[in-house]
């Protein structure tokens, strides 16, 4: 009786489709992982070839993201930054902006105002319908205030101990010289255009600030800075970029954030007085 070859097992033939396919799919899962986008962060480019000599519009540039490892250094991250900026050299289309690329020097940390320091232009800096005003970065007080309350006033407690940089947005805080109306909010959205100094203050120090306010606001800011009135200012805060104002084709609208309601637990606590101390640590 002859003997039948053993025919192929069709289950074998499955299985080791269904293990190929399976490695198949990881292989290309980890393509696609190996060549995915390293960190990304926002830089602004051009929206459209500029060429030079061109003052930016909002409709020129947009924000996009792009590897940090491609992010120039000193790319401009906020579109409020170079809209009215005149281009020095001709821009292709997706060109990440940098300070080079414009006829007025970049946003310095400082402008000092020191002897042999040179001056600085900023008029190209400033949005259509505003203009800039010198504030101090200190507070000037009533007499007759307390020497406890007078030490809450320099300027590194006015000015957030000096972190204040160009680009930055401001709130300003006031109270009254009697102090009916308490502590409250008066600017909003103060775009700071430079930080300066005489040369005579603490080394990292400023005492001036040059902020943007629309050309209508700039004597009503002047008067409260030198006290015409019966109030002054408590505090510069700073504004997180989330609640910025928008740009428009018209210009840069502020935003005017609602004081909002005070949240403060209450907590169980140990109230010391000078009976407390002297029980515990009194001879």
């Amino acid at each position: 009786m002859a003997i039948q070859a053993n025919k192929p097992n069709s289950r074998i033939f499955l299985l080791l489709g269904v293990v190929l396919a399976a490695a198949a799919a990881v292989a290309v899962l980890l393509l696609v992982r190996s060549n995915a986008p390293a960190n990304e962060v926002s830089v602004v480019v051009s929206d459209t070839s500029i060429p030079a000599g061109t003052t930016l519009t909002p409709a020129m540039v947009l924000v996009t993201q792009v590897p940090a490892a491609a992010k120039p250094g000193d790319a401009y991250t906020d579109p409020v930054a170079v809209v009215g900026k005149v281009t020095q050299v001709a821009l292709a289309n997706n060109t990440p902006l940098v300070p080079g690329f414009f006829s007025t020097p970049a946003l310095s940390i400082t402008s000092s105002s020191a002897a042999g320091s040179a001056a600085v232009s900023v008029e190209t800096q400033i949005t259509k319908g505003y203009v800039a005003v010198a504030i101090p970065t200190n507070a000037s007080i009533p007499t007759s205030f307390t020497a406890l309350q007078q030490n809450n006033f320099t300027g590194a407690l006015v000015s957030d101990a000096f972190y204040i940089l160009p680009g930055d947005h401001l709130d300003m805080l006031v109270m009254s010289t009697n102090g009916t109306q308490g502590i409250r909010y008066t600017f909003q959205d103060l775009i700071v255009l430079r930080v300066g100094t005489s040369g005579t203050t603490s080394a990292g120090a400023s005492d001036v600030l040059l902020v943007e306010v629309p050309r209508a606001e700039a004597p009503l800011l002047s008067g409260l800075v030198i006290g015409d009135g019966h109030e002054f200012v408590v505090k510069y805060v700073l504004r997180p970029q989330s609640e910025w104002g928008k740009l428009t084709a018209t210009g840069y609208t502020p935003n005017y954030e609602p004081a909002g309601t005070i949240s403060v637990p209450s907590v169980k606590q140990t109230i010391v007085t000078a009976g407390t101390l002297d029980s515990l640590f009194g001879g």
